[in-house]
This record gives C-alpha cells, structure tokens and sequence, in this order.
C-alpha cells in the first residue's frame, strides 16, 4: 500500500511540473518572447533585421555612385564602403555587379546571424536583385523591394504549408484522442487495466478499438484470448431475460463448474445453483448464484435478502456495482462477514471472464466476503478427496503405481492418512490403460456382500464371481481393488479360519485380482504377528507415518495462498511442523485453527494465532483416542502405563517398563511389552530414537501434568496388580 501510495505521489508531481513547464513556456512566447527559447531567434531577427537592411541599401548606394564615377564597376569596393559605426554586415563582391552579403555570426539578431543574401546590380536600368545565398535569409526577412525572388517564391507555399500543418494537428489530435480517451486511454498506456473494465463499457470499448484497428493489439498486450473477449462482450450485450442465464453460465464454465437454474426464490431476478469440480481447492461443493433483474431498486433487492432462507449454501450476487453504476447498500451488506452472501461487482464478472485465472478471481472474492472457516481449505477428517489437498507420499505412490501389479498391506493409526493414501492411488489409476482400480470402504466385516452391493449383484454373490464379474467390465484390464477400513474384517477371520482371506491370496497368486488392504493393529497382527494367517507375505507392508517435512510446509502454506492468505514468517511455519511431529491430519486442523483465530481483515497468521491454536480444544481432541487402541482390556491397559511413564520420565524403554513392572510386583510378560511398544509405535504415538521410545507428536507432553500424569499411572498399575 506505501509503495502504491508513494507511485501516486510521483505522478502527481510530474504531471504537476509538465503542467506549469507547458503554462510557461505559452505564457513567455506570447509576454516576453524575447525570453522563451522557442520563439527567441524568430523576435530578434524581427528586430535586427532593419539595421541589417539599412547597412545594405547604403552599401547598393555607395556602389551606383562609385559606379557612376568611374562608368565601370569598382574593383575594390571596399575602397567605397560607407562609414557604419558597428557593421553587422561582411559585404564582398565575387563577380562584377553582384554584391555577397554574409550577415555576422551575432546571437543578438536571432535568426539572421550567419545568412547570406547576394545583390545582382543591373546596369541598364540601375535596379538591385535579391538572390538567396548558401544560407539564405528566410523570406519573412526580406525587404518589399526583392521583387524577383518573391516572385520566385511559391505562390501556394502558404496554402500547403497550411495544409501540412491542419493534417500534422489532425494527427497529433487524433493519437492523444486515442491514448487518452475516458474509455480506452488506460487501455492503451496499460493493457492489464482492461481486465478490470465494467461489463457495461464493453461494448462501446469494442467499437472504439476496432474503428482505430487496435483490438487484437489490445488484447495481446492485455493477455486477453479473443475467444473470451467475445464470450464477455455477448455477456454484456445481453438484454432482457436472456441476460442472467448468459453471465451464470459463461461464469460457471470458467471454473469448471456445472450451472442450472434453481426455482421457488423470492427474490428480484433469477438463481441458479452452481456445482463445483472436486478439484477446487476449498470446502465449497455447491453453491447459489443470484443474478438480480437490471434496473431493480437496490434497497428492495437488500430487502429481500435479508429474508431469503439458503441454509449453509453461499450465495453469489452478481450485482451490476461499478463506479458508473454504485450499489452502495449491497456492497456494505456483502462484506459483512455474518452472512453467507458474496457480491461479485461487475469489474471482478469481466475479470473473472477474460483474466487469467478465473478461480483465483471467485477464491479472492469468497476470501474477502465470507468467514475463511466457511471455505476452509484445510480438510480435517475422513480421507482426502481433493487432489489440491493432498501433499507429498510421493514415496509410498511411486512404489505402488510405478510398478509391476502387486498386493500391498497400509498399516498405521487413526487419522494418518491411510484412506488419503488409497484414494489417491485411485485417483491415480484413473484412465490408466492397463490397469482398473475400484475403491471399497468396508467399515464391517462383511466383505463380499458390500463389494456385490457396491458393484450391483446380489449380496450372496461369493469372492470368485465378484471378480469375475469385474474382469468382464475391465476388458483386459488388469483389475486392483483398494479395500479401506479392513480391521474387522481381519478379527472376524481369525477367529473363523481365514477363510475369505485364503480366497483373496489364491485370486492374488494367480494374476486375477491385486489388492491393497488398509487398516491399523488387526491388519498388522495378522499380517505380522499371526505365522498361520493367509496374509502373512500376501503382499508388501506399508507403513504410515508423518509426513515428509517439505510437504508439511505445503499443506500448512499452499491451501492459505490461493486464498491470499499466510504466515507471517518461516519461522512460525517450522514451529508449527515441529509441533504436530509432522502427523498430516494435526498439521491442517493446526492451521483450521489459526484460521479461526483470525479476526476479520487479518491477513497473516502470527505468533498469537498460533498459540491459540496450539491450545485449542480441537488439537486437544486430535491427540486422544490412544487409550483403546486394541480390543483386549489388558494390552490398552499395558499401553497406558507405557505412555505415562513416558510422560513422566520424557523417554522410556523396553527394559526400565520392565523393571517398573517388576517392581510393582507384576508379572512381566515381555512379548506383551513388545507389542504394546509397537502398537504406539503404529499409531504414532511413541516413535523409536535407538533404544529409547519418545513422544511422536511434542504437543503430546503439553498434554499431561506431571502430578495427574503420577496419579493415573498409580491407579493403572494397581489395576495391573489386581487382574
């Protein structure tokens, strides 16, 4: 803003200068014109130009009377040179009866310093003749009696010169008229203006530019592609009833959105309902659009939006607002941040239509108008579905879909990023030519009826005819199926037989069916720990963790800039990665939070931000949940007395677990300890540094109070001592 401030100044001190320079310079011309430097030489050559002459009519008499004396032409004429007191002219005579006059190289007579002038003496009748010299004195200086060279003289000279003189005016006038037009001026001085023009003014600057042939040129320097510039001038032809439709639907094909009409409003215009791509990077599926009927009293139009019902929907107002036709009363109603309701002014509709990014035109509007909560970039819970959400695993992807067709087990806790991981390779394996990829969310144990309802069959229809009725779809596409939320599945088969599970290895085995299976202790118990399962080296296990650090900074800084939005320095960035131990999940609800502690009109998240976001309720949330990670009693209540003694002692290992067990006079089952230690480890709870277990997530110590944190660890072990 300083910086645009100080531009403004610099120009109004320059246009003030060229002002008062052009007003001096009229002004002497015509007071003192001796004193201006353009008109100088033309008013002492006016002056001088009698002493000039009357040197040389005493020199023509001089010479008649020497020519009479002698009846011939005098050799030396300087011989008969008449007396002048300060000579400003160098009479020679090169031939006879011709005289040469060099008028001297004087400043002081302006234009006639340093021309010549020669006077041919003609004996018969005693008459003199001007001739112009080498460089000749200009005809406004010559006296009346040079008749001969007058006569030479053009006699329509004055009239071109007029002519020349109206066309250069003309010309002149017609470029300023041109470059400084009210409508097209800015246009041309700076194109990227044009972008931000009304809609209204369109049509009159389309005609302006092409009668001076300079459209396709103005729109290449504005960056403009002619086939928008038509799209946003039959947007602004547009009349009538016809008019709404075309600007919703023009607008909604520039940011992939699909646009119908929407009754049953009571509202002065129409509406329609917007529904976005998946690939915009907000929360924001759908939303109205309401284009209000031209001419509408702008208070009967607030009125009734002040009563309108539209739920948690945001409504677009397309209003016709410009500096030609202001709409003060819906503009202040717009910005105020309670509502759900955005005005999108007639310079951002033409921005939005022929601009380079017409996304980035709505996001900026949205971001602007509304709470950023509502159109939060940042997705807390449930797998991510936006591409434009999704960070880095660029590891984990490569091996799965840069390979040869291969099974895979994703182990790891809650809110990790497992289902963000298969929906992304799903996303991925969309269009390949190879391969078909179908995403199933189990969430029971019930594998083969939900994948026959999911696919259309019946749900008795077993494994074997499931895949193959999927082969027979793919077309000799090899088939994958990403199965999510598989724990339960995994426990009803161990206590079952393994019976499904042999049936996905044997279709694994022979070709038929790759799949990647997802879930946390259960997958990891029978893929690992259980030797008799089928799925031990079914496939390869991969495990989620944190996230890579350089994504960290992406999720926590890529989402807030499409809303022109950030941190206020680096450093609150790292401090933030730090803090969440660089779990995906706790890195955005971090920066949900920070964006809820905004205050309108803030636009950068500082320390205070953070640290209210840090001891959020919400963060506080996040981080529970580890206290039943498995389903025996016993090895949730092993788990506890794990992490208290972490949090009291800052670090723990297999060995001092034992000897407090020991001492509590419990008995210690290693292999137990073993797999309590690993079941933190898997839900990024404790993270092993050499021999030693620590906290995965720092913001977890903050959790515990070192007396609370003794206390609960008395009590689950004297729960131990008791079973």
């Amino acid at each position: 803003m300083r910086k645009r401030l100080s531009a403004l100044r610099s120009r109004a001190v320059v246009r003030a200068v060229l002002i008062a320079t052009a007003t001096l310079l009229v002004a002497s011309a015509v007071l003192t014109p001796q004193f201006n430097p353009f008109t100088r030489g033309a008013f002492l050559a006016a002056v001088n130009a009698a002493t000039v002459w009357d040197e040389l009519v005493r020199w023509r008499i001089a010479m008649i009377e020497a020519y009479h004396q002698q009846n011939r032409w005098p050799t030396d004429i300087q011989a008969h040179a008449p007396e002048m007191a300060q000579p400003q002219v160098r009479v020679t005579s090169p031939r006879t009866h011709v005289l040469q006059a060099d008028i001297a190289h004087n400043s002081e007579l302006g234009k006639l310093a340093g021309t010549q002038v020669v006077l041919e003496f003609n004996s018969r009748n005693g008459t003199w003749t001007c001739l112009p010299g080498t460089s000749p004195i200009a005809l406004r200086y010559l006296p009346l009696d040079c008749a001969q060279e007058r006569q030479e003289a053009d006699p329509f000279g004055w009239l071109r010169s007029l002519i020349a003189g109206c066309a250069v005016a003309f010309a002149v006038s017609a470029v300023v008229w041109g470059m400084r037009h009210p409508l097209i001026g800015a246009g041309q001085l700076r194109p990227a203006r044009l972008r931000r023009t009304p809609m209204a003014r369109l049509p009159k600057i389309d005609r302006l530019l092409r009668w001076l042939w300079r459209l396709d040129a103005t729109l290449l320097a504005a960056g403009v592609r002619r086939a928008d510039w038509l799209r946003a001038l039959k947007c602004a032809q547009a009349r009538g009833s016809e008019r709404a439709p075309a600007l919703a639907h023009a607008l909604a094909e520039r940011v992939s959105a699909r646009c119908q009409p929407s009754s049953g409003w009571a509202l002065p215009g129409q509406v329609f309902e917007w529904q976005f791509a998946h690939g915009l990077p907000i929360s924001l599926d759908r939303c109205l659009v309401f284009v209000p009927t031209s001419g509408t009293d702008e208070a009967a139009v607030l009125r009734q939006l002040r009563t309108v019902q539209t739920g948690s929907d945001v409504l677009l107002i397309l209003g016709e607002h410009s500096v030609d036709t202001p709409l003060p009363l819906l503009r202040a109603y717009a910005d105020d941040h309670a509502n759900l309701h955005v005005m999108v002014d007639s310079a951002s509709q033409t921005e939005w239509l022929i601009g380079g990014d017409a996304l980035q035109v709505l996001l900026r509007q949205l971001a602007a108008q509304l709470r950023v909560t509502r159109i939060s970039p940042y997705q807390t819970r449930g797998g991510i579905t936006r591409e434009a959400s999704f960070f880095g695993r660029e590891q984990l992807l490569a091996r799965v879909i840069n390979r040869e067709p291969a099974s895979y087990l994703v182990v790891g806790g809650r809110q990790l990023g497992k289902s963000s991981l298969l929906k992304a390779v799903q996303r991925r394996m969309q269009g390949h030519p190879h391969t078909a990829c179908h995403y199933v969310s189990l969430r029971d144990h019930r594998l083969a009826p939900r994948m026959a309802l999911q696919f259309g069959l019946a749900a008795d229809t077993p494994l074997e005819a499931i895949v193959e009725h999927l082969q027979a779809q793919c077309e000799g596409k090899r088939l994958m199926l990403l199965i999510d939320e598989a724990d339960l599945f995994f426990r009803d088969e161990s206590h079952n037989g393994y019976v499904q599970l042999s049936t996905l290895r044997a279709l694994s085995e022979e070709g038929r069916c790759w799949f990647m299976l997802a879930g946390f202790w259960d997958l990891y118990a029978t893929a690992v720990l259980d030797y008799q399962s089928p799925l031990r080296n079914f496939g390869e296990v991969l495990a989620i963790g944190g996230l890579e650090r350089e994504a960290c900074r992406e999720l926590a800084t890529e989402p807030l800039r499409s809303l022109r939005l950030g941190f206020a320095s680096d450093s609150l960035v790292e401090q933030l990665v730090d803090a969440s131990g660089q779990r995906a999940n706790l890195v955005a609800i971090l920066c949900q939070e920070c964006l809820q502690a905004l205050q309108p009109g803030e636009r950068a998240i500082e320390q205070r931000h953070l640290a209210q976001a840090l001891g959020s309720q919400a963060v506080q949330d996040a981080l529970t949940g580890w206290e039943r990670l498995s389903r025996d009693d016993e090895a949730c209540r092993l788990d506890r007395i794990v992490v208290y003694h972490t949090a009291l002692a800052g670090h723990s290992s297999l060995e001092a677990l034992a000897q407090l067990l020991q001492s509590q006079g419990i008995a210690v089952d290693a292999q137990a300890l073993r797999q309590s230690l690993a079941r933190l480890q898997l839900a990024y709870v404790l993270r092993r540094q050499d021999a030693r277990y620590r906290f995965a997530i720092p913001l977890m110590q903050g959790q515990f109070d070192p007396a609370e944190a003794q206390l609960l660890l008395h009590q689950e072990l004297a729960g131990a001592r008791h079973a």
